[in-house]
């Protein structure tokens, strides 16, 4: 029977570990996204101000 509870055991650890691995990916997605609008943003102004200068051609 200890083999059973071991078992258990070790499954209760392994799901809260991979529902925390969760938590973390999820905050880290919302992080990632969160820099690509600013990059996204930034580019958008170098666009615009490449456009507003004087070509030296």
């Amino acid at each position: 029977m200890s083999a059973w509870k071991d078992l258990l055991l070790d499954t209760l650890k392994l799901t809260d570990e991979v529902k925390r691995l969760n938590r973390d990916i999820e905050r880290l997605e919302n992080h990632v996204i969160g820099v690509d609008k600013r990059v996204v943003r930034l580019e958008t102004m170098v666009e615009i101000s490449q456009m507003k200068l004087p070509n030296n051609n």
